[in-house]
This record gives C-alpha cells, sequence and structure tokens, in this order.
C-alpha cells in the first residue's frame, strides 16, 4: 500500500468512532503498520505565526572588581579567587 493509500485510510480512520485497532480490524489492515503511517502522516504540525525560536539577549553577569577570596596552601601557594563560579566550587573541592 502506498503513502497516498494510508493518507486515504488515516482520513477515514479520524472520521469513524472506531478505535484504531477496530478500524484495522476492519479494513484488513496490519495494525503495526496503521500506527507507523498514522503518526508518520500526522507529526505535521500546522504553520504558526509563533517563530521556532526566539531572539534572547543575554548579558554579561557584573563581576565585582577585585578579589573575591585567597586560598594559601601549607606550601606556601596562593589560589587567588576572582570568579563568582570557581567560589561557588570551591564548598564542593574541599570534601575530596
Amino acid at each position: 500500500m502506498n503513502q497516498q493509500q494510508w493518507q486515504t485510510h488515516i482520513r477515514a480512520y479520524e472520521k469513524s468512532s472506531q478505535s484504531k485497532r477496530a478500524y484495522t480490524r476492519k479494513h484488513n489492515l496490519n495494525y503495526s503498520q496503521f500506527l507507523y503511517w498514522y503518526r508518520k502522516l500526522t507529526k505535521q504540525t500546522p504553520v504558526s505565526d509563533t517563530p521556532d525560536f526566539v531572539p534572547v539577549d543575554i548579558k554579561p553577569s557584573v563581576v565585582p572588581a577585585g578579589n573575591l577570596g585567597i586560598l594559601e596552601f601549607p606550601n606556601g601557594i596562593k589560589l587567588v579567587i576572582n570568579s563568582p563560579v570557581l567560589l561557588a566550587q570551591i564548598p564542593g573541592l574541599m570534601d575530596l
């Protein structure tokens, strides 16, 4: 059966009050194939005025000037933290 024939059956099914299973039995159609073509032919959504993508303005967050913190290790190495993202990760790193 070709796509056009399946389209005819899909339209007829949608006008009927039968379940998919009952419709396929009545018309001697393979139920799995009917489901495949039903999904394939009805997945087309109508065109709307709403675009799929909406432009978004992303503004950089304001980072405070200067250092947010300094970690000094026993061996004398200093870790200067000037990123709020890094600062937020420090508590998780302390558990390592």
